[in-house]
C-alpha cells in the first residue's frame, strides 16, 4: 500500500484509538508513527539492493516496482522472489510480544503495526496475492529459492 494511504488511515485510527481508550498523547504518537514507521524495511530493502540511500529514489523504486507487479498475472509473479520485508512477519511480531511483557509502550507499538498491518492484508486480498508474504518472512525466504528476482 502507498505510504500516503498509511498516514491516513493511521492518523484516523490513532485519533479513534485515542478518544475511544482515552491514551496519552505519547501513546497515541507511538502508535501512529509504528503504523507508519513499520515501512523502514522497504527502505532498508532498497539500500542493499540499489547502494543508494535517496529516500525519494526508494520511493520512486518501489512505485515502479509496483506497478509493474500490478501487470502481471499470478502466474508469472510466482516466476520471482518476494521481497523479504524484516518487520513485516510474524517473527518480528512474535519477538515485540514478548519485550511487551517488560516494555509497556511495545504494546502501543504492536497496535500501530497492527494498524498497518491490517491495511496491507487488504491489499494484498485487493491483489490476489499470497497471504505468506505479509506473514510470514520465514516461509519467504523458503519459498524464494530457486526464483529470480524480479526488475
Amino acid at each position: 500500500m502507498l505510504p500516503k494511504y498509511h498516514i491516513i488511515i493511521g492518523a484516523i485510527a490513532s485519533i479513534t484509538i485515542f478518544f475511544l481508550f482515552n491514551l496519552t498523547l505519547m501513546q497515541t504518537l507511538v502508535i501512529f508513527l509504528s503504523s507508519i514507521l513499520i515501512d523502514i524495511d522497504h527502505y532498508l530493502l532498497f539500500i542493499i539492493k540499489e547502494k543508494n540511500l535517496s529516500l525519494k529514489k526508494a520511493y520512486n523504486w518501489f512505485y515502479e516496482r509496483r506497478k509493474k507487479l500490478l501487470t502481471i498475472s499470478k502466474q508469472e509473479k510466482e516466476k520471482y522472489k518476494r521481497p523479504f520485508f524484516i518487520l513485516h512477519g510474524i517473527e518480528f511480531w512474535l519477538l515485540l510480544s514478548i519485550f511487551a511483557n517488560y516494555i509497556n509502550l511495545i504494546w502501543f507499538i504492536l497496535i500501530g503495526i497492527s494498524i498497518h498491518m491490517i491495511l496491507d492484508f487488504i491489499e494484498i486480498i485487493v491483489n490476489k496475492d499470497p497471504f505468506y508474504t505479509k506473514f510470514s518472512q520465514t516461509i519467504v525466504l523458503i519459498k524464494n529459492s530457486n526464483k529470480k528476482d524480479f526488475n
